[in-house]
């Protein structure tokens, strides 16, 4: 009987080698491909980054020297945009994945951005308003997925940049207003809501609603900010206010990260005070 319950011990021994042993493949199999996955991520970064750069450079080349407003429209410049965007997008510092693109591997496209269907039309006609980037990177390697048969990627992005007036908008606007001097097409804009006067930006209610937390949590969750158009006069309110921040970051999470909003702009350093 011992011989017997000894070799029972040896078969099971072997198998739990083959358990561990499968068990470390596939382990290190899921390791790389987080680190290929994690890599194709940041190339795209690096790619939407570019493209939102080019576009809203672009955008602003459609009328280098003269914008559109309520009064007068001159027609867009479609040749200086796309140049301009272009120019951007092969800038050696704009580099994915450790190199600048060629323009090969980018393709812009003037055009009419239609707000009500959300649909870009190609073209240069005197209501063109927009300029759309697309820019690939070919080749991307990956490093772990080649054991699998899995071959260089191909990762593109796209960006669309309107440059137009805005006469007035609709109900349900988010309750941020913004110094008009700090409004650089093509840039960024972190919003800064410390007191003055080292705020560029802050909380705005539209009489005869109240400039305070209430109104601006009302305005975020429920859309209730009314009407606006260019010349109304806004009550601004400067400072952090931890309550509405918390409903701002919480709604911008159920829109996905990212929110398309109009937002008024004011031509004034002191956040405290009504405002056209």
């Amino acid at each position: 009987m011992k011989p017997r319950f000894s070799r029972k011990l040896s078969d099971d021994s072997g198998m739990v080698s083959v358990l561990i042993a499968v068990a470390m493949v596939m382990l290190m199999g899921s390791a790389a491909l987080a680190m290929d996955i994690a890599h194709m991520l940041t190339v795209k970064n690096e790619l939407q980054r570019l493209t939102d750069a080019a576009a809203m450079a672009g955008a602003r080349g459609l009328w280098p020297s003269t914008l559109p407003s309520m009064s007068s429209s001159p027609p867009p410049d479609c040749a200086t945009a796309l140049s301009r965007g272009m120019s951007v997008a092969t800038n050696a510092n704009n580099q994915v994945d450790g190199a600048p693109l060629t323009t090969a591997a980018i393709n812009l496209e003037s055009g009419r951005w239609n707000y009500n269907t959300r649909e870009f039309t190609p073209g240069c006609v005197a209501n063109t308003n927009a300029v759309k980037a697309t820019a690939r990177k070919e080749g991307v390697n990956m490093f772990f997925a080649g054991i699998w048969g899995r071959g260089p990627a191909t990762i593109t992005a796209t960006t669309t940049a309107v440059m137009d007036f805005a006469g007035g908008v609709g109900k349900g606007t988010l309750p941020i207003a913004i110094n008009k001097r700090y409004v650089v097409p093509g840039q960024y804009l972190f919003i800064n809501f410390n007191p003055d006067p080292v705020d560029n930006g802050g909380w705005f209610a539209n009489p005869p609603d109240g400039a305070n937390a209430r109104t601006f949590r009302d305005y975020i969750n429920y859309g209730t900010c009314p009407p606006l158009k260019v010349g109304d006069i806004i009550s601004l309110q400067n400072g952090q206010d931890t309550s509405v921040l918390h409903d701002l970051q919480a709604k911008l999470a159920e829109h996905g990260g990212q929110w398309d909003t109009f937002l008024p702009v004011v031509n004034t350093d002191t956040f405290n005070q009504s405002q056209p």
